[in-house]
C-alpha cells in the first residue's frame, strides 16, 4: 500500500543518498522534472546556480535525529525550464537515506509597487548606481550571487562567477582563497588585491544559524583602482615638486669658488630665516670641504632682511671664523644696513665691501701678505 502511494502521489516524492543522488523516484517526479529527475541523477544538478550554495548547505547540513529541513528552490523542470518549489526534506533516522517532497511553490501575486524603504529596492539601487560588488559564498565555495556595477565597468561582467566554485576559480591567488577561507570559519575578513588588472579592497563577513554555524558568507567589494591611480599621480606630483626645490635650493645658495682658497655666496631676492639656515649649511659644508679661508656673502640682489635673518647672517659669520675663514659682507644695502645695526650687536670684527670686486681685491690683498709672511718665516727658520 505504502509502495502504491509513493507511486501515485500528485507530488514529487524522492528518496536520495547523503550527498543528493536520487536512488527512487515517483512517476510525478519523472513527469516533472524528466529525464534529469530519474533515478542515479544528482539532484543538485537540477537546481539553479544561484540557489545551488544554499540548497547544498541545507542538504548537507541534515541532522541525524530526522529534523526536516524546508526551504524555496528552484529546480529545472523537464521543459528545461526553472521553477520554484517548495521542499522538504528528512534524513531516515536509522540509515543513510533521505526522503524528500517537493511541491510547485505558490505563484506570486500582482506585483505591488516598489517602496523605497524596502531591503530588496535599496540593496537593487547600490548595486546599480555605486561601484561595488557583493558576493554570496556557501563553505563548498560555490557562488551564488555575484552582482554590482563595477563588474560591468571593469568588464568582468555581473553573475560571473555565479554557479561557480569561488575557491577554485582564485586558486592561483591564495591570498584571496586563505581569506575566503576564514571568513567561511567565521572570521570577518578585510584585505586588498590586485586582481583582473584593478585594486581590490573587500569585506567579508559570515552568516551563521540558530545554531552559530557558519551557513554562508557575504562579501562586500569596492573597486579601489581610481584611488590608487589618484594617489599615484599625487606622489608623482610631490616628487616632481621636491626634484624642483631641490633645484631652486641649489639655485638660491650657489657657493662659487672665486679665487684659490677664496669662495663667493652671492644672494638674490628675499632672504628669511629657513634660506638663512641652509645658506649656513651649505657654506659651512663648502668652506670645510675647499679648505676656503675666505668667503664673500654679496648682499647686492638683497633689498630687506627681517631682524631674524640678520641675526642668522652675523651668526654665519662667526660660524666661518670658528673654521679660520674670515667671513666679508659685500655689496650691504642701506636698508640691510639700518636692520642690522638695530640688532645692537657688536659690529667690532665684521668687515664689509662696498662690492664684490672690492671685496675680491681685499682677499687677495690678505692672501699675498699672508704668503710672504710665511715666506718669511720660513726663511728665518
Amino acid at each position: 500500500m505504502i509502495e502504491g502511494f509513493f507511486d501515485s502521489c500528485p507530488g514529487i516524492c524522492l528518496v536520495a543518498s547523503l550527498d543528493g543522488v536520487i536512488t527512487r523516484a515517483n512517476q510525478e517526479a519523472t513527469r516533472a522534472l524528466g529525464e534529469p529527475g530519474a533515478e542515479g541523477r544528482s539532484l543538485l544538478d537540477l537546481v539553479h546556480p544561484e540557489d545551488r550554495g544554499y540548497f547544498g548547505a541545507l542538504w548537507a547540513r541534515l541532522s541525524e535525529d530526522g529534523e526536516a529541513s524546508r526551504a524555496v528552490s528552484r529546480l529545472r523542470g523537464a521543459d528545461g525550464q526553472y521553477q520554484a518549489f517548495s521542499w522538504s526534506a528528512r534524513r531516515v533516522k536509522d540509515g543513510p537515506a533521505i526522503h524528500a517532497v517537493l511541491l510547485p511553490a505558490a505563484p506570486e501575486g500582482p506585483e505591488a509597487a516598489p517602496r523605497p524603504e524596502d531591503p530588496a529596492q535599496i540593496l537593487r539601487r547600490i548595486l546599480d548606481q555605486t561601484d561595488i560588488v557583493v558576493s554570496v559564498v556557501y563553505p563548498d565555495g560555490n557562488c551564488t550571487v555575484h552582482d554590482g556595477k563595477t563588474l560591468e565597468t571593469t568588464g568582468i561582467g555581473r553573475h560571473s562567477l555565479v554557479g561557480k566554485n569561488l575557491l577554485a576559480a582564485y586558486a592561483s591567488e591564495p591570498f584571496v582563497t586563505d581569506n575566503v577561507k576564514a571568513a567561511l570559519r567565521g572570521e570577518d575578513r578585510h584585505y586588498v588585491v590586485e586582481a583582473h588588472g584593478f585594486l581590490w579592497e573587500t569585506w567579508f563577513s559570515a552568516v551563521k544559524d540558530t545554531h552559530g554555524e557558519v551557513i554562508a558568507s557575504i562579501g562586500v567589494t569596492l573597486d579601489k583602482s581610481e584611488s590608487k591611480r589618484a594617489m599615484e599621480e599625487l606622489q608623482a606630483r610631490i616628487d616632481i615638486i621636491e626634484r624642483q626645490q631641490e633645484v631652486i635650493r641649489n639655485l638660491e645658495t650657489p657657493i662659487i669658488e672665486l679665487w684659490e682658497r677664496v669662495v663667493t655666496l652671492p644672494m638674490v631676492g628675499v632672504v628669511d630665516s629657513a634660506r638663512a639656515a641652509r645658506v649656513m649649511d651649505d657654506l659651512l659644508a663648502s668652506v670645510s670641504r675647499l679648505g676656503a679661508k675666505f668667503a664673500l656673502l654679496d648682499l647686492t640682489g638683497v633689498d630687506t632682511v627681517d631682524t631674524a635673518t640678520a641675526a642668522h647672517l652675523l651668526a654665519l659669520i662667526s660660524a666661518l671664523r670658528l673654521l679660520g675663514c674670515d667671513g666679508i659682507i659685500t655689496g650691504i644695502r642701506p636698508t640691510v644696513a639700518q636692520t642690522v645695526v638695530s640688532l645692537g650687536l657688536d659690529l667690532d670684527r665684521l668687515t664689509t665691501c662696498s662690492n664684490l670686486r672690492e671685496g675680491l681685491k681685499l682677499c687677495i690683498r690678505r692672501l699675498h701678505a699672508q704668503t710672504t709672511a710665511d715666506t718669511a718665516v720660513g726663511a728665518l727658520v
